[in-house]
């Protein structure tokens, strides 16, 4: 049975080994999260049982109340002071009143160094793109001695394209990734042409993949600028391994501008 390593899970991971931060909240009692500065952003990972909202009247301070009881852990994240919190909210009766946020642990907040938005918003809507379970496509991929590349969907949001790629390694044997290229080149070659590519740098990829074990399948996702493809060209998408020499297998499949015109916006 192929077991599915779901890239939202690898996130998720990831936020609670480098922080451990807990928080109890209670129906019955509002608590404050008081922070050095201005606070940036704020998202609860449940809204339907969980109030976490910035005070009107002091942009560092966030009001948080559970709605009911509940049994199941959810979470917290905030970002101000150049720091990203991730919480584990669980509800309680005796809780503070006031939590200082600087005694928890964080990690930088990474500005965007693109056109677009901040890493932590980027990540947030990649995160959006896998839980949507999209398959807009089925003729955008390729196959490849035991190794499966093909494309899912296309995302918008503002000036940022979310590519979601799915690889699947049907072999027994690890595939070590060397690199994703993305390539803007003529759509027909010939001997008598000078072809010319040019190569589109991804300005954010969610989860970095680097190995894909045997019998397995992960997904993926790049953020690219906003774009249209010139006509008489298109975007090709090229996966290459990691081996000796230049014995590793590579894989590309080809994308037009009508494909990029299906891009679905995401909330």
């Amino acid at each position: 049975m192929k077991t599915f390593l779901i890239i939202s899970i690898f996130a998720f991971f990831h936020i609670f080994t480098f922080a451990q931060n807990k928080l109890t909240v209670s129906d019955s009692k509002t608590s404050h999260l008081v922070c050095p500065d201005k606070v940036l952003y704020v998202q609860a990972g449940d809204y339907s049982i969980i109030q976490a909202e910035v005070v009107p009247e002091l942009s560092n301070l966030i009001r948080i109340k559970a709605l009911q009881p509940f049994e199941k852990p959810t979470s917290l994240t905030v970002v101000c002071a150049d720091r990203i919190y991730s919480f584990e909210l669980q509800y309680g009766n005796d809780v503070p009143i006031t939590y200082t946020i600087e005694t928890f642990d964080s990690q930088k907040a990474m500005t965007f160094s693109g056109k677009m938005m901040p890493d932590y918003l980027l990540k947030d809507l990649c995160d959006q793109v896998l839980d949507q379970h999209r398959h807009q496509f089925r003729k955008r991929k390729t196959e490849k001695d035991g190794i499966k590349i093909r494309l899912n969907s296309i995302s918008l949001k503002n000036d940022a394209l979310f590519f979601e790629l799915q690889i699947t390694n049907k072999t027994n044997m690890a595939y070590d990734v060397e690199s994703f290229n993305f390539w803007l080149t003529d759509k027909k070659k010939t001997k008598a042409t000078n072809v010319q590519e040019y190569q589109v740098f991804p300005q954010y990829q969610l989860n970095k993949v680097q190995r894909i074990p045997g019998d397995v399948t992960v997904r993926e996702v790049f953020v690219i600028e906003k774009m249209t493809i010139p006509d008489q060209r298109i975007l090709k998408i090229e996966l290459g391994e990691k081996a000796l020499g230049n014995t590793g297998r590579k894989l590309s499949f080809s994308l037009k501008n009508k494909d990029i015109m299906k891009a679905r916006s995401l909330k």
